[in-house]
C-alpha cells in the first residue's frame, strides 16, 4: 500500500514535469544571473532573485509567493511542493501565472525526489515547512539547484541558505477606530544571508496588487487559503 502511494505521487509530479517541458522545452534562458525584482522589492533584494540558489522565508508565505510572482511575470515557471494550504485565488493575486504553476500539495516521503524532479523542470520552487527531508536531502536538492540554475524558495529556514528573510513585525491599515476595512500590511523583514555582513532591516508593503491578477480574481472576492 505505501509503495503504491509512492508510486502514485513520483507519478503525479512526474506528469506536471512533462506537461511543463511540453509546453515550452527544457532549456532556460540563463543570460541573468538572477530575476528582476520591481521598485518596490529593491530595498528587500537589490540584486534580485539570484538564480540557482536557495531563499528561505519566515513569517509570511504571502511575501513567498509575491517573490515567486516576480519571476513569474518574467516568464518563469514555477511548483508549489508541500504547500496544501495555497490555493490558485492567492498566487494569482501575489502576480503568479496559473498557467505556470504545478501544485504538489501532498508530496509524503518522496519529498526529496519531488522537488528534485521538479528542479530539472521549472525556473522556480517553493518548498513547504513540514516536508520529510534530512539534513543530507537538503544539501542535495541545494546542489541541483545550483547545477540546473534554478531558485529554491522555502517556506521557513533552510540550512546553507544564500539569502534568509524573516517577518519580524506587521502593521495593519485601514481599520481606523473600528469601522473601516483592512486595506494594507506593512511588514518589517530582517535580512541575512552568507555574503552580508549584520543583519539588516526592511519595511515593505505586503498589501495584495490586483492589478496584476486575472479579472476573474480582482472580481470574486474569493477567500484566500494563505496568511
Amino acid at each position: 500500500m505505501f509503495e503504491q502511494v509512492r508510486d502514485d505521487r513520483l507519478a503525479a509530479a512526474r506528469a506536471a514535469l512533462k506537461e511543463v517541458e511540453a509546453r515550452v522545452g527544457v532549456a532556460r534562458d540563463v543570460s541573468e544571473r538572477a530575476w528582476r525584482v520591481d521598485e518596490q522589492w529593491r530595498m528587500l533584494l537589490p540584486e534580485g532573485l539570484p538564480r540557482g540558489r536557495v531563499v528561505s522565508v519566515s513569517g509570511s508565505t504571502s511575501l513567498l509567493l509575491a517573490l515567486a510572482g516576480q519571476a513569474s511575470r518574467q516568464g518563469a515557471w514555477s511548483a508549489a511542493v508541500g504547500m496544501p494550504s495555497v490555493g490558485v485565488v492567492a498566487a494569482a493575486r501575489r502576480g503568479m501565472d496559473l498557467s505556470r504553476l504545478a501544485l504538489v500539495p501532498e508530496p509524503g516521503m518522496q519529498a526529496a525526489a519531488v522537488i528534485g524532479l521538479c528542479l530539472e523542470g521549472v525556473d522556480v520552487v517553493m518548498a513547504g515547512e513540514r516536508l520529510v527531508l534530512s539534513e543530507s536531502d537538503r544539501r542535495r536538492l541545494a546542489s541541483r539547484a545550483r547545477e540546473q540554475d534554478a531558485l529554491m524558495l522555502s517556506v521557513g529556514p533552510w540550512p546553507g541558505a544564500e539569502l534568509s528573510l524573516s517577518v519580524e513585525r506587521v502593521r495593519w491599515s485601514g481599520l481606523g477606530a473600528g469601522d473601516g476595512r483592512l486595506r494594507g500590511r506593512e511588514a518589517t523583514v530582517a535580512v541575512s544571508g552568507r555574503r552580508l555582513g549584520s543583519v539588516r532591516r526592511v519595511r515593505i508593503d505586503l498589501d495584495v496588487d490586483r492589478s496584476v491578477a486575472p479579472a476573474w480574481v480582482r472580481d470574486a472576492g474569493a477567500r484566500e487559503e494563505v496568511a
